[in-house]
């Protein structure tokens, strides 16, 4: 074989090992790139779609157009969450806090459950009732379903697909909803901690109970109108503590205005106002 020809043979060979070395590089930092951990997609109103790596839970995100005052899932995202098309074909666990239709429709609850037979509703009997009331269907998805015994101050434990809940036995704000069975939600899953509250009465005597303070809460979602005044604030602190508070039900036609006091008061808090936005942690 004449140099020249060796020569060439072997700067093919390495320039192609190195091609292939290159790749194999960029191969591996692809796999090792982060990605999130957890993160959580602003539904609606007080709706979130939390993941946790391959777990997902959707808390109060199953509704439909109420009133001009309550933020509601608009209908291309409605369509996808009913009939459980990509993104949101995976979710584990549907979670709601009260029947009040800017938290909870009983169709789209069902629907989505038919849709995602892997899915499974576990909430209170007010709620589960209304579903199997009003979904025609209700026979074909009643194994999915899960009724929770709602009691003032008292704590129920459930666990699936390695997501643990404490349903947190919570009253609903107003004396003219004392019927409403409302219910918190102390959620762990992946190491962390996320707490909902749906429409808790803003007392003391509400969540005094719970020791809730002593949870190491990491991501607290809590209705806006708690931050606005200094009870409020100190009530989160004291019973709560969260490292990250997450402004919900925040209506639409005042968004703004709201944002703007939040960030006065209490500028570390992260206000939800923008349908589909996510923060990842």
């Amino acid at each position: 074989m004449g140099i020249v020809k060796f020569f060439a043979i072997f700067l093919f060979l390495s320039v192609s090992a190195c091609g292939q070395t290159k790749k194999a590089e960029i191969a591996k930092q692809n796999e090792t790139k982060e990605i999130p951990d957890f993160t959580i997609r602003y539904i609606a109103n007080e709706g979130v779609l939390i993941r946790a790596g391959e777990k997902q839970i959707l808390i109060d995100g199953l509704h439909r157009e109420y009133k001009p005052a309550y933020a509601f899932p608009p209908p291309d995202v409605r369509n996808l969450l009913e009939n459980a098309q990509k993104p949101y074909d995976k979710i584990n666990l549907l979670l709601v806090s009260h029947v009040h239709l800017d938290h909870f429709h009983p169709l789209s609850i069902g629907s989505y459950l038919k849709n995602n037979p892997n899915a499974m509703l576990v909430s209170s009997e007010q709620i589960t009732g209304e579903v199997s009331k009003n979904f025609a269907d209700y026979e074909k998805i009643k194994v999915q379903v899960k009724p929770v015994k709602h009691e003032w101050k008292k704590t129920i434990e459930f666990e699936r697909d390695g997501i643990k809940i404490k349903f947190l036995g919570l009253r609903h704000a107003n004396a003219q909803h004392i019927s409403i069975q409302n219910l918190g939600h102390l959620i762990e899953t992946g190491g962390k901690k996320f707490l909902h509250i749906g429409d808790a009465d803003m007392t003391t005597e509400n969540f005094s109970a719970f020791d809730l303070s002593k949870e190491k809460i990491d991501i607290a979602f809590i209705p806006y109108w708690f931050l606005l005044s200094d009870a409020g604030r100190a009530l989160v602190k004291e019973q709560f503590n969260p490292k990250t508070v997450i402004a919900v039900h925040i209506s639409p036609n005042d968004s703004e205005e709201i944002t703007a006091e939040l960030k006065k008061v209490y500028p570390e808090a992260i206000a939800f106002t923008k349908i589909l936005e996510e923060k990842s942690f």
